[in-house]
């Protein structure tokens, strides 16, 4: 008798404790949110008119080309730099720009490309600077790239969003000039 009630109390233990190490064996339902890819606010688009539809669509392509940089999006930059070389290499014989455009849309290195984009910028600027109709754009520039040589570069905004460094220094840069 004396060992009964201890015996009582282990077996009402073991029943208890087997019971909880069932509930403990289930696996947790574990959901995984959508992973969004985050855009970046590219700022108020200005409204601009060319004399051309081919001053048109280098502004177009070159805005493209522009933001997928800004984004990081080194695929996209390849496709906006090669509709974009087309687009040039039917209004210009500049070789520097068609090379250049050539090689950003055969690279994936968003490095590379950024890096010949100033010479892109520096020749679209000159195709477009008399061929505004109406409205305006903006020469913009970051003082530190490219080791603090700096870059300029041409927006349909008047807010900086830097292509040279993305969202690591988003809005590093100023206004140098509106073309209209």
């Amino acid at each position: 008798m004396k060992y009964a009630l201890p015996s009582l109390l282990f077996v009402f233990s073991m029943v208890l404790f087997s019971c909880d190490s069932k509930t403990k064996m289930q696996q947790p339902i574990v959901k995984i949110a959508p992973v969004a890819t985050q855009q970046i606010d590219l700022g108020a688009i200005e409204e601009v008119t060319f004399k051309t539809k081919q001053a048109t669509k280098v502004f177009h392509y070159y805005t493209e080309l522009k933001n997928s940089l800004v984004q990081t999006d080194a695929a996209l930059s390849a496709k906006a730099s090669s509709m974009l070389k087309d687009v040039i290499r039917s209004i210009d014989t500049q070789k520097t720009t068609i090379t250049a455009l050539e090689q950003m849309s055969s690279s994936s290195d968003i490095d590379l490309q950024r890096q010949k984009f100033v010479l892109v910028t520096s020749a679209v600027e000159k195709l477009l600077e008399d061929q505004v109709e109406t409205g305006s754009f903006f020469k913009q520039y970051c003082p530190m790239a490219f080791n603090n040589t700096g870059g300029y570069w041409l927006s349909n905004s008047k807010e900086i969003r830097n292509p040279y460094f993305g969202d690591k220094m988003l809005k590093c840069g100023r206004v140098d000039k509106e073309i209209n």
